[in-house]
């Protein structure tokens, strides 16, 4: 760690990309071919509990997204002014509620997501599962929370954004690789497969963030 940290910042970019690499490769290969190299999976193991340990570079955004986003529409603009008056007396101040911050599924977000692993059995003759919901489940929830991905929707137009979308979702779907390799393969392999479930990620992406 003390080497990494004092190495310039373009030799710890590029010994990052190459772990990110061989660990994305050697997990990709080792679900299609047998490895009888002990090292090897010895060095994959330590690679990957390495790449939790490294810092991760935030100063700024991959070129690819940064192109996507419309950072001059950024702006600070006066919408209004006013001034708030307070009644004058006494009193009660409610305590803070504990927050909950797990996102509960409602009851016709499942089953929303449950009609899609139906339609793409249909449709693909696929053999999706209950697990496969929950790993389309766990794929939205990293694209709402993609700070790049949110700030490319809210100053671009959808034909636009959807370029970004595309992006983080292949990123995303990389490093879930390990957690559902079926579900990878298949979109990775079926490009009509891809595109009907990435269009409606992105439909729902864009409805869950217009709030309607």
């Amino acid at each position: 760690m003390e080497r990494y940290g004092a190495a310039p910042l373009e030799e710890q970019l590029d010994f990052r990309g190459n772990l990110v690499d061989f660990v994305r490769l050697y997990a990709f290969l080792s679900q299609v071919m047998p490895f009888a190299d002990p090292e090897l999976e010895k060095l994959y193991t330590f690679a990957r509990l390495l790449l939790r340990k490294l810092p991760a570079n935030r100063e700024e955004l991959p070129l690819e997204i940064r192109q996507q986003i419309d950072l001059d529409s950024y702006r600070v603009q006066r919408t209004g002014s006013g001034s708030i008056s307070l009644k004058r007396g006494n009193g009660n101040l409610d305590p803070m509620a504990a927050k909950d911050d797990a996102h509960v599924l409602l009851p016709d977000e499942v089953e929303m997501l449950s009609a899609i692993i139906q339609e793409l059995n249909e449709h693909f003759g696929t053999d999706f599962s209950e697990e496969d919901r929950v790993f389309i489940e766990q794929l939205e929830a990293c694209l709402a929370e993609n700070t790049a991905l949110n700030a490319s929707a809210r100053v671009n137009p959808p034909e636009n954004a959807r370029l970004t979308f595309n992006h983080v979702v292949s990123d995303t779907l990389q490093e879930m690789i390990d957690s559902n390799f079926k579900f990878y393969k298949q979109i990775t392999d079926d490009a009509e497969f891809a595109g009907f479930l990435i269009d409606w990620l992105f439909q729902r992406y864009l409805k869950t963030k217009s709030g309607t």
